[in-house]
């Protein structure tokens, strides 16, 4: 974690470690990036960032079919929810 943020605050894209995408019901479909900062000039934290995609998760409960997470360095799925239940990842 680093403890500094950059000049003018973080970025989503740049700076999120998670990346989220959600395959809803209606045939929509969002990505979205983990807000991995409590504040625009707070240290970064994985752990807040996880916490909040999860909480979309179970928000979003029966309306999506599938979400996925993956991880932005690796570009790794680290988890998979099928109408907000945690699924498991198959073999890669």
């Amino acid at each position: 974690m680093s403890t500094n943020s950059p000049k003018g605050g973080w970025k989503l894209k740049r700076d999120s470690h998670f990346k989220m995408i959600v395959w809803f019901k209606d045939g929509n479909v969002r990505t979205m990036y983990s807000l991995d900062w409590r504040h625009k000039y707070a240290p970064l934290d994985i752990k807040v960032g996880m916490g909040r995609l999860k909480k979309l998760i179970a928000d979003y409960g029966s309306k999506a079919n599938t979400a996925e997470i993956y991880e932005l360095a690796t570009g790794a799925r680290i988890a998979k929810y099928f109408e907000g239940l945690d699924v498991g990842i198959d073999e890669q």
